[in-house]
Order: structure tokens, then sequence, then C-alpha cells
């Protein structure tokens, strides 16, 4: 009696989780998207938020599937630009929540041929597949004044040469209300010809006309003609990165130093445009790196010898490193005369010799 209903008790239990599981093989996550945007650097928004994403089973880290199309790839889904230079990503934008199909300094539109109003698929592909990769790069800063140290650190502002060439956060747009103590640094600087790799001439004077506008400095130098302005793409290895920053460099060496170089956060566009001059200056490779990785511990609190230090100067500055000086990435760069690199680069891309020698003269 006894074993027959054991018999049952097991029979009942074998049926119920026959119930719950199906065929006994997990469903894999799935949401269907329609992109509604296509922003300017190629990006493909979604229709769906961050909470939709995550209610279908989805979460940072994963590696999922996306179709579109005749477009089929996968890709992982992080915060931030952590897939390498070129890799498609999805993107769930920390700020607003919202989902994008990205690749890094690069155009999905481009990529997968994709256009507003077109449907997506996302599927899962595996669970916690770049979960380490999220972690370590996960980079979130604040833009209240009060969780920083100092005014230079909030604006992301710090002497390249002292009294010649200054690198900061923008002090125009103040979106990250950091543009008003930003302007007061350069004027205290002296600040006197400035590169802006992020804005037109446009949207500066709608900064300026702007109701929380408060950069009288970078009004005064903007409307006396000493700032080059140019919307440059994010795609520091791309033939227009390069022909926009030969023009920058020509602007500043009919100008007076002190320069000051800044795009939005004063970090990749502005990192690259500063490892150049720095090569040009005679700095070598641990000191250009240094510079460069100042900027994550200023927003992110982020310090020498740590795995994230290490990981964010091997994925950026030591490959725009590569970018300028010729090598694959990956190539030691410790042998290389980077100062004729720069210069190499420079004239490539357009720079006459009599210009450089003149910016030469200038920054030395």
């Amino acid at each position: 009696m006894v074993s027959s209903m054991k018999k049952h008790i097991v029979l009942i239990l074998a049926f119920l989780l026959l119930i719950m599981t199906g065929s006994g093989t997990a469903e894999a996550a799935s949401i269907d998207a329609t992109v509604v945007q296509i922003n300017k650097y190629g990006h493909a928004r979604l229709d769906i938020t961050e909470a939709d994403f995550t209610r279908a089973g989805f979460d940072l880290g994963d590696i999922v599937t996306v179709t579109c199309g005749s477009y089929v790839a996968d890709m992982p889904v992080f915060n931030g630009y952590y897939a390498d230079r070129g890799e498609c990503m999805i993107r769930v934008d920390p700020n607003t929540g919202n989902i994008s199909l990205c690749v890094n300094y690069g155009s999905f539109s481009e990529t997968a041929g994709v256009d507003a109003g077109d449907a997506v698929t996302i599927t899962m592909k595996e669970k916690d597949g770049a979960r380490t990769t999220q972690e370590i790069n996960n980079l979130v800063y604040s833009d209240d004044r009060a969780d920083y140290a100092s005014d230079a650190i909030f604006a992301n502002f710090r002497p390249v040469a002292e009294g010649k060439l200054y690198r900061s956060a923008s002090p125009i747009d103040n979106r990250a209300n950091r543009a008003h103590y930003a302007d007061r640094l350069i004027q205290e600087a002296g600040v006197q010809t400035v590169m802006n790799m992020a804005n037109t001439p446009e949207a500066i004077t709608a900064f300026i006309t702007a109701e929380d506008f408060d950069s009288p400095c970078y009004r005064d130098l903007f409307e006396a003609g000493k700032v080059f302005a140019v919307q440059m793409t994010v795609d520091f290895a791309s033939e227009d990165f390069a022909a926009d920053v030969v023009k920058g460099y020509s602007f500043l060496a009919e100008g007076n130093t002190p320069y000051l170089v800044h795009c939005r956060e004063g970090k990749d566009r502005t990192g690259f445009a500063v490892m150049v001059l720095e090569a040009l200056m005679g700095w070598d490779v641990a000191q250009i790196v240094a510079d460069y990785v100042q900027t994550y511990t200023n927003y992110y609190g982020i310090e020498p010898g740590t795995e994230k230090y290490d990981m964010i100067a091997d994925k950026n500055i030591r490959e725009m490193l590569c970018v300028m000086a010729g090598p694959e990435y990956g190539t030691s760069l410790e042998d290389i005369d980077l100062k004729t690199a720069a210069e190499t680069y420079l004239i490539h891309y357009g720079m006459g010799e009599e210009t450089l020698k003149l910016l030469e003269g200038k920054l030395m």
C-alpha cells in the first residue's frame, strides 16, 4: 500500500514538472521592437525601454541575437560603449532607459541597412555571456558639483602644458552642469584660442541664448573669432576625423596660446586630439596614457593599478596611439618615435609643413 502511494506521488510530481517545463527546454527570451529614430551617429533607437527589456528576460551583460530584415547578428547588451571598435552592441542608456542598436565608433544604420520604421526581433543567445565586460566597464558619473573634490576635477579641466595647452569638458554646453566651472577656469588660465570638437557655430549660438547660459569668457572668445567649432565624428580612426583634426590644429597654429581643446566631456575626441599634441611635444607612451586615464579618475574615481584602469588604457588610449602611429592594435608602442609619428599623421591628412612647424613652435 505504501509502495503504491509512493508511485502515485512520483507520477504526480513528474506530471506537474512536465506541465511547468513543457518539453523540458525553457523558451529563449525574445522581444519585438521597431526602430523609431536613427541619430546623428547612426545608432538605431527602438520603441522599447529598459523596463520592457527587463520584463522580457534580458539583462546587462547578456549576449543576444538581433534580427532586422535580412540582417542577423549576435551582440552584447551594455549600458556603455564597451564593445570593441567597429563591433555591434545593444546599448541601454543609463540616464533615459532608451534601447539602441549601435556600432562602437561606427554607424549601425549603415552596417545593418536599417532605418526608422523597421521591425526588429531580439532573442537571447547567451545569458550573462558578456557579464564580466559589463561589470568592469560599468561607469556612471554624477553631474552634481558636491560629489567632486574641486571645480577642476568636476570640469575635467587641467593643463597639458602649463601656459600653453589645456583640456576640459565643454565650457559652453551646460547639459552636464559643468560649463560655468570650465568657463571660469579657462578665464583664469588666460585661454586665447579654442578647438571645440563637439559643436557647430550654430549650436554655440544656441547655447549662448539659453536661459542657463553663464559662460561669458567663452562667449567673448567665440564672438572674437577665436573658437574653431566643428561637430566631429566620434570615430577617431576615420579620415573625416583626421581631416577635422588638421583643420582645428591649423586654426590653433594661427592663434595665440594658451590653447584649449575640448569636446562635450573632454574625454575621447579630446583624448585623441590632445594625444597627438602631446606626441608633438615629445611625450612618451606612459605620460600620454596617464593623462588620458586621468579623465576617468576625475569622472569615475578609477585609480592606477586597478583592473578597470588597465583595461581602459589598453582598449582606449593605446588603440588611439596605434591609429596615429600606424602599427596594428596590440603591437608594442615603446620603440616608436611618437613625435615623428604625429608629424607624419598630420602631414598625411593635409597639414602643411610650415603650419606644422608653427604649431610645434607655439607648443614648445
